[in-house]
């Protein structure tokens, strides 16, 4: 029976702090409104931003295709993938899966197709983040299913000020849907940013995040000038999605950044088929299989 429990346990570490959030200024590198923005915390598939800027600095062969192989699976939540195994496809796709539809499998692809062990590209992860001052951030995956990849929400500043300087990364944050070619596939995907997926503002750096264990949290920074200002929202643990897209919507707001549309934020009934979160009962099978 212990050994049941603690098998469970395991997968359930402490859980998140309070919501924590920054309001910056990028234009005048400063702070405009913050709450416990140096609260360390698990952050999910925000992690995909450092996963980009390392391929992209790293990878040397334009012409990159990679498979979605056993490799790739999710031993952590359980989750499953759209995209097709054992298809070859190009880099480029598999990042744009990875950064709109926050695609997990296509994060453990591109984080083996630069030349490099998987091991060893988490480690330029961490490095890069040692580099850009982010003294709180520790990664231990490249999608951000593992509990153990943590940051704060002003760290969480820098890497998506860096994050500014890549035109890919930038597109691809404010693609409201897209298809992702593999082979004879064409994978229909949508924005898992509600914002950005139903215009509601314009993204130059966008990345939504959750697992149990962090709450829903986004990197948001505005495309539009917001006073003649470029203005970010950053926040951790927000406890919904609807959460998330309101208050971020409501900051925005607040410091002047024009929306494209002023759409109430209802919840819809596919909301579930397009926002980040993990296959529920996966995630239940994956702790019946270790428990027992």
């Amino acid at each position: 029976m212990l050994k049941k429990f603690l098998a469970i346990t395991a997968l359930f570490p402490s859980v998140a702090m309070a919501q924590s959030y920054v309001v910056y200024d990028f234009t005048h590198d400063r702070v405009l409104e913050s709450r416990a923005a140096n609260n360390v915390q698990p952050i999910a598939s925000v992690t995909k931003l450092m996963t980009a800027n390392i391929f992209l600095e790293n990878n040397k062969n334009k012409n990159c295709k990679q498979s979605i192989t056993p490799e790739d699976n999710d031993y952590i939540k359980g989750t499953s993938t759209k995209l097709p195994k054992y298809t070859p496809m190009s880099c480029n796709e598999l990042l744009k899966a990875m950064l709109v539809h926050s695609d997990n499998y296509a994060a453990h692809a591109l984080s083996r197709s630069a030349g490099m062990t998987r091991a060893q590209f988490i480690q330029k992860m961490n490095e890069k983040a040692r580099e850009l001052g982010m003294r709180s951030t520790r990664f231990a995956d490249s999608s951000g299913l593992s509990s153990g990849n943590v940051s704060s929400a002003m760290d969480l500043v820098k890497l998506a000020k860096y994050s500014l300087n890549k035109p890919q990364i930038q597109a691809l944050s404010n693609t409201t849907a897209t298809y992702i070619r593999a082979g004879s596939h064409n994978i229909y995907v949508k924005n898992t940013n509600k914002l950005v997926r139903e215009e509601i503002f314009a993204a130059a750096i966008n990345k939504t995040g959750y697992i149990l264990e962090s709450g829903y949290n986004l990197v948001f920074i505005n495309k539009k000038q917001c006073n003649h200002n470029t203005i970010g929202v950053i926040s951790l643990n927000n406890v919904s999605s609807a959460n998330r897209s309101s208050f971020t919507k409501t900051k925005l707001k607040q410091y002047g950044c024009p929306a494209l549309n002023d759409h109430e934020l209802y919840a819809s009934a596919d909301d579930a088929l397009y926002e980040e979160g993990y296959d529920e009962a996966a995630f239940d099978q994956l702790i019946q299989r270790v428990a027992n």
